[in-house]
């Protein structure tokens, strides 16, 4: 059972003291349409509701992203935070006490040093941010001017500054801290013979999570003699740069404020601040490092749609470019917004103005445009041997996209900028395309395989969806293959022995229905999708007992051949002519498991 240690009883308990139609409706707007309630998704962007809530069997589903989960689950996703955390704020709220669970010790131990580095970072954050309006400051002040930061951009974003080696370290210290966990904390290192401020007499860019927990801090130099312009916090227990979003927590308060229709990615804090100063509030950046898929996952619980808007030179490029695969493989939908050569966002916005960023970013391309418009940059088309290459690194782009009709859309576009005939172009496309044609055989025995799997899928959806026509009259456990799925068929069968009905709220307690593809499936199953539902069931199963008995022959044939005597052939051809006829005639009734 998945629950993380804690006891069945008491989940189930705190699960019907936070119910899940309040409990979402804290964080989200619903509405009640026919027996279930509906919202506009708060792990995707959309306009029309498609995220529905199950009051009955207490479990949430999104049709368009695909989400779904129990009351835990939902807090966990919407605040970030790990399921013992959600057990904690929900026990909270409910006024239940937290049980002991298994690896108790060693659970509270990680918690009690995780709130402490959270607790002296957040203590140095504030500092910080005072140190900016004293008068040692000025040189921090005069920077802020000079980049035409207000005291607004100052509060959003807390920004601080540190004085010198020392002052840091003074302060946590008379407020109890112990000096190695501030180290721990990545805020000091230790000299010849005292610790000091990491980030001495630099201007402080706090770096805070979805939670408003300030997690580590950015600080750039500001006198000119440093090699490193902007230094970053350590990795600690609570901070790490390949996973963290700088401004995730005001893209988190835009959407639910105002709502957001897409998230810009740009490539610094300057640049960050300097779009939300000027209105653009869902803009977001990487902490000086490469684009994760960690990143991604992270910003998808925000929005599916990314505009890129890194800085218009060549590093900024190679960097879109790194980042695109990155994207769509976590699934988003992904636009390049193209800045004049050589600017950053922060320089467009202050030489041409808000009004004309935002019809840079509403112009902005899919990711194949971009990727042919960066290898047209690299040649001279007025010159035959450049336009051959940049042909062939184009028709290279396009072999990789999935869509036939794509191919042909870009390949006019292709057309347009080389004066290569369509033909040849297709021809050429066509011709150099490599086959990915596998054995015959495999491929049947694939299809074959995913026949059966949807079977079961369908089946055990209706058993687990109580459908009333639903009804067994033989154990289909050894006609489930897949572990996961006859554990759930185990479970749906134990409750109905004991006479408890199971709401699907409880398969999450039991799977990891996020990860486990084959569950998901069964839970959010679309019956919509089928005609009749009633014949369907009976044509899934039937299909679920001949795969069973064909298997059945083929075990049997081999064993008439290693026969020793009469008798055993006598008894495996009896009923191998058994299975024959039950094939044959197509009959559940026929069929004893």
């Amino acid at each position: 059972m998945l629950n993380k240690g804690y006891g069945s009883e008491f989940i189930e308990k705190l699960k019907s003291k936070n119910e899940i139609v309040s409990t979402i409706s804290k964080y989200i707007r619903v509405e009640k349409k026919g027996k279930n309630y509906w919202a506009c998704c708060p792990f995707h962007s959309e306009k029309t509701p498609s995220f529905c809530i199950n009051e009955y069997d207490q479990y949430y589903h999104c049709f368009g992203c695909g989400e779904s989960g129990d009351v835990i689950t939902f807090l966990m996703k919407y605040e970030n935070i790990s399921y013992p955390e959600a057990v904690e704020e929900l026990a909270k709220c409910a006024g239940m006490e937290i049980p002991q669970i298994y690896d108790d010790e060693k659970y509270f131990e990680k918690k009690k040093e995780k709130d402490e580095l959270l607790n002296i970072l957040n203590l140095a954050k504030e500092h910080y941010k005072s140190n900016i309006y004293l008068k040692q400051s000025v040189i921090a002040q005069n920077y802020i001017k000079k980049r035409g930061f207000g005291r607004k951009e100052l509060e959003n974003f807390e920004i601080g500054y540190s004085l010198n080696s020392n002052d840091l370290v003074n302060y946590l210290t008379s407020k109890g801290k112990k000096l190695e966990d501030v180290k721990k904390a990545g805020l000091i290192e230790k000299g010849d013979s005292k610790y000091f401020d990491f980030l001495a007499g630099r201007l402080i860019f706090p770096i805070v999570n979805a939670n408003g927990d300030c997690i580590g801090f950015s600080a750039r130099d500001l006198t000119g003699k440093s090699m490193a312009k902007y230094k970053n916090t350590p990795a600690t227990p609570v901070f790490d740069k390949s996973k963290t979003v700088y401004a995730i927590n005001l893209v988190k308060k835009a959407k639910q404020t105002q709502g957001i229709s897409n998230i810009i990615i740009v490539e610094g804090q300057i640049d960050v601040i300097a779009m939300h100063k000027a209105g653009f509030y869902q803009t977001v950046a990487c902490l000086g490092t490469a684009f994760t898929f960690e990143h991604a996952k992270e910003l998808k619980r925000y929005s599916d749609n990314i505009i890129l808007c890194f800085d218009g030179d060549e590093a900024g490029r190679k960097a879109i470019l790194r980042a695109i695969p990155i994207l769509e493989t976590a699934g988003l939908n992904i636009k390049v917004a193209i800045l004049p050569d050589g600017k950053d966002p922060d320089e467009c916005l202050k030489e041409l103005g808000s009004d004309k960023l935002k019809e840079i970013l509403n112009n902005a391309v899919p990711p194949t445009d971009f990727k042919i418009l960066n290898i047209k940059k690299k040649y001279n088309l007025s010159i035959a041997s450049e336009k051959t290459k940049f042909v062939a690194e184009v028709l290279e782009i396009l072999r990789n996209l999935k869509s036939e009709s794509e191919k042909d859309v870009y390949l006019k576009v292709l057309k347009d900028y080389s004066g290569v005939p369509l033909d040849i172009l297709r021809r050429d496309l066509n011709g150099q395309a490599k086959e990915n044609v596998g054995n015959s055989e495999e491929v049947l025995l694939t299809k074959q395989n995913n026949t059966h799997s949807k079977a079961v899928t369908y089946v055990l959806a209706c058993l687990l969806h109580r459908k009333e026509f639903a009804n067994l009259k033989f154990d289909l456990e050894k006609l489930i293959q897949n572990e996961n799925q006859l554990e759930l068929y185990k479970l749906i069968q134990n409750r109905k022995k004991q006479g408890v009905e199971l709401h699907i709220t409880t398969v999450f307690d039991f799977f990891d229905v996020e990860n486990l593809q084959e569950i998901k499936d069964i839970v959010n199953f679309n019956f919509d999708s089928i005609n009749n539902q009633s014949q369907y069931f009976y044509e899934c199963l039937w299909l679920m007992v001949e795969s069973y008995l064909k298997e059945r022959q083929v075990k049997l044939t081999e064993m008439f051949k290693e026969a020793q005597t009469v008798e055993d052939r006598k008894s495996i051809l009896q009923e191998l002519n058994e299975i024959t006829k039950q094939v044959k005639n197509k009959n559940l009734e026929d069929f004893n498991a």
